[in-house]
């Protein structure tokens, strides 16, 4: 291949986890001088919340741990969908203006959101509801708004006017809306990631383009996380990245958009413009502790373009993949003697 091909937002755990530590029979006894063998047998879970398909691979789980999980999505998804008419999200957006008092922990993502876009200046926006509400680039209709709308809306948007006061208050401007599809997915898998952590040998969360590594696995080695050609047919990989108890989250302009009249509609918007972002980037994979921030910094990599994103990233002291419109892969200081080799 005499082009570097590029990759694709939707990242696939390659969960290619083989080799597994033999595990003791419950019918035998261990002798004083053995060692004991951990508990590593494997079970899979898979789900379906934030319009993402969710699966769960566990190392050694304790019995209940993987209904704790499923527990744990559905009490997320009920607190930040701005889809369910009683979650913090859409009592927000429907205050006109009031101030709403809110669950801590969307107080804390909200408060995440807005450091976030002021580092970014403005990139990353979670106000930008009103605007992407005026696409449809998953249903088949190939909504979209008109320049008239589309500029209406612009003002709209701004992340330093949301209004975070004492004892989880939130006040939104009215006609302002939030959503947090940029962010809440790496949010919970990282509440996941808490969930399990010291609780099983090991655990790979995967929501869509997040996937958290936890721990080992069965055979020692680092997890190897696929990252898909968008060009090729499912599970054909650009590459692989390793990782042990890191989050890589790879937003992607190429994940959900439509074709109109011979021009391609992607679903990553510009907040400052509310069209789809045209920077030379197709793609952001990061590599990070923190799953919410990796989410956010990704989408507004894309926003800003490759010069700017190296940029923010080494300023942010973060480990990332970038590639370009013109099939160019781009990485931060270190990043494939880090990640990219097996270890």
């Amino acid at each position: 291949m005499k082009k570097k091909k590029r990759i694709a937002a939707l990242l696939l755990a390659a969960l290619l986890l083989t080799g597994c530590a033999a595990k003791t029979s419950p019918d035998s006894q261990p002798s004083s001088t053995a060692t004991s063998v951990p508990d590593t047998t494997k079970s899979t879970g898979v789900g379906f919340y934030f319009d993402t398909v969710v699966t769960v691979t566990l190392y050694g789980a304790p019995e209940g741990l993987m209904d704790e999980i499923w527990a744990a999505c559905a009490q997320y998804e009920n607190l930040l969908s701005k889809t369910i008419a009683t979650s913090d999200v859409s009592r927000i957006n429907t205050a006109d203006g009031q101030t709403v008092t809110v669950d801590a922990e969307t107080w804390e993502i909200l408060r995440r959101a807005k450091e976030i876009s002021s580092l970014t200046g403005g990139a990353f926006s979670v106000t930008i509801a009103p605007l992407t509400a005026m696409w449809d680039f998953t249903d088949g209709t190939n909504r979209m708004p008109t320049d008239e709308e589309r500029i209406a809306a612009l003002p709209l948007v701004g992340d330093s006017r949301i209004e975070l006061g004492e004892n989880n208050t939130v006040t939104l401007p009215a006609g302002m809306q939030i959503d947090l599809g940029g962010i809440a997915k790496g949010y919970i898998a990282d509440k996941v990631a808490e969930l399990v952590r010291g609780r099983c040998y090991g655990a790979i969360i995967s929501l869509g383009g997040n996937v958290y590594t936890v721990g080992d696995k069965p055979d020692g080695s680092l997890v190897s996380v696929g990252i898909q050609d968008p060009e090729g047919p499912t599970n054909t990989y650009f590459t692989v990245v390793y990782t042990k108890d890191k989050s890589v989250v790879t937003s992607g302009t190429y994940e959900r958009g439509f074709t109109l009249d011979g021009v391609r509609y992607h679903h990553i918007l510009d907040p400052k413009s509310g069209l789809p972002s045209a920077s030379d980037l197709v793609s952001a994979t990061l590599v990070m502790e923190s799953s919410m921030d990796a989410d956010a910094l990704a989408t507004a990599c894309i926003v800003v373009g490759s010069e700017e994103a190296l940029k923010l990233l080494a300023a942010q002291k973060v480990d990332g993949l970038l590639v370009t419109t013109d099939g160019q892969v781009l990485y931060t200081e270190g990043f494939p003697e880090a990640y990219m080799v097996s270890q």
